[in-house]
């Protein structure tokens, strides 16, 4: 296992002591490990968003190329719209996670 030098700002010395002085950790590499797992975790969620949302953009083109399409009646309904594409990439995201 590698050892790695960083240099952590004060507050973040903080965090990273307090979390072992609470008992969720046994030492800061422990913490650091912790953290490195979650953004390893986040870019991976941020891959997967991103795959479904090119895949919907070409399905969405290719209905339109074909004269299908959704028209909205104002900005607010376009925007609600959007809104429950991004709740739905989530749920499909977490889903896929959590069957994994």
């Amino acid at each position: 296992m590698a050892t790695v030098n960083v240099q952590l700002t004060d507050q973040m010395e903080a965090f990273v002591q307090s979390r072992i002085e609470l008992g969720y950790y046994g030492d800061a590499a422990e913490v650091v490990r912790e953290g490195l797992r979650l953004l390893e975790e986040r870019d991976r969620d941020d891959d997967e968003k991103l795959e479904w949302l090119r895949a919907a953009a070409k399905e969405g083109f290719d209905e339109l190329d074909r004269g299908e399409g959704i028209a909205f009646e104002s900005m607010d309904e376009m925007a609600a719209y959007l809104d429950q594409i991004a709740l739905e990439v989530s749920a499909e995201v977490k889903a896929k996670r959590t069957a994994a």
